[in-house]
């Protein structure tokens, strides 16, 4: 069975990194390792969360009970979202090349949760140990467009400022949120192509969407579906869930009420191939 190891935050009460990555990831079929970098009761923006980030000895000591039970040669796929401490960055690298030498296929992809709209919410200390030490490691990386600014320096005020610093990374990379005419689109930008998906603008989205559209897309992507059809469903997925949350007033994601369209969504927007200059 295809596995991912998700190491993101836990929120009790919100849908949110794990508490959306593994139920999402789960529903295409795939395993899903969670280790949390963080526990907390309530999103941060509510007010005090409750609970707090794990100590970095605690998050190597997991990682250690996965490695003796013979798991990490099981592992495809690393998934990173939200750091809750600067020292995370080391304990999961170290993580990854161990887990890449039991499976040397495995693959690390890395979502630098760092901020969104202009505005950062992780310590500078944090953003540099995702900046500096994450990113350099990872084979995709899956940035906001805010994040992909942080990353390449860039003002990222549209399609094409995307594209021009995506390719300036060097990997593949899925930029998620860029503003065009009609909404919102992703970019898929690799070394031997480009794709972009958009869906229509909504009048607001719920916490964790970027969460959802990173576990989507590595989802589909570890249980064999082509780059461009898994950007496809992802951000299809990703816009059904919205509507549905809307619709019902939710504030968080309606998962699972939602769940039947991470796997077929109703809608499927077509990701249409640009042209490299």
């Amino acid at each position: 069975m295809k596995t991912v190891l998700s190491i993101q935050s836990q929120v009790a009460g919100a849908r949110v990194g794990n508490s959306v990555a593994a139920f999402a990831m789960e529903r295409l079929g795939v395993r899903v390792f969670q280790l949390p970098t963080t526990i907390l009761g309530r999103r941060p923006d509510h007010g005090a969360p409750g609970g707090g980030a794990l100590p970095a000895a605690t998050l190597a000591s997991i990682l250690d009970g996965l490695a003796e039970d013979g798991l990490f040669a099981e592992i495809d796929a690393v998934l990173s979202g939200y750091l809750g401490q600067a020292d995370h960055a080391a304990v999961i690298v170290d993580a990854v090349t161990r887990i890449k030498a039991a499976n040397p296929k495995a693959l690390f992809i890395c979502d630098p949760v760092l901020g969104d709209e202009g505005k950062l919410f992780v310590s500078e200390g944090i953003a540099d140990a995702v900046m500096n030490g994450l990113v350099p490691h990872a084979d995709w990386l899956m940035p906001n467009a805010f994040e992909l600014g942080l990353l390449t320096g860039a003002t990222i005020d549209g399609l094409e400022t995307a594209r021009k610093a995506a390719r300036r990374i060097g990997k593949p990379v899925l930029v998620s949120s860029i503003r065009t005419a009609i909404g919102l689109g992703n970019l898929l930008c690799a070394p031997q192509s480009e794709w972009f998906c958009e869906t229509a603008r909504l009048p607001r989205a719920p916490k964790g969407t970027g969460d959802l559209l990173s576990a989507l897309y590595v989802g589909r992507r570890v249980r064999g579906d082509a780059p461009a059809i898994a950007l496809e469903g992802a951000t299809g997925s990703v816009y059904d869930v919205i509507v549905r949350s809307l619709a019902a007033e939710s504030e968080d994601l309606l998962l699972p009420g939602a769940q039947d369209v991470l796997s077929d969504p109703v809608t499927w927007p077509r990701a249409r191939s640009l042209e490299l200059t």
